[in-house]
């Protein structure tokens, strides 16, 4: 018998909850890992952003104004702070 077919929606609604499980695990990790609730900041490479944020560089470069993490540390020299990176995913809130 061939498997019943998921509609887009609920496949969505999957992969929408296994990304807030996985979000909310690595700031809860991140939180425990600081010192009396601060998180250690560190600036990251582009490939380590987008790695983090399951993005591509491409959309990094793209929004780079409009995120709040984006550090420019001189001509062509772009950074992302880890902590606040980790402030905007958890401000961000997913619709149910």
């Amino acid at each position: 018998m061939s498997e019943p077919v998921k509609s887009p929606t609920l496949f969505g609604d999957a992969i929408r909850e296994e990304l807030r499980a996985i979000v909310k695990e690595a700031v809860s990790e991140a939180l425990k890992s600081g010192r009396n609730g601060v998180i250690d900041d560190r600036l990251l490479e582009i490939d380590e952003a987008a790695k983090i944020l399951s993005v591509s560089t491409d959309w990094l470069y793209q929004n780079r104004k409009r995120l709040p993490f984006t550090r420019k540390l001189g001509h062509k020299l772009l950074r992302f702070s880890y902590a606040g990176m980790l402030r905007w995913i958890e401000s961000k809130k997913f619709s149910s």
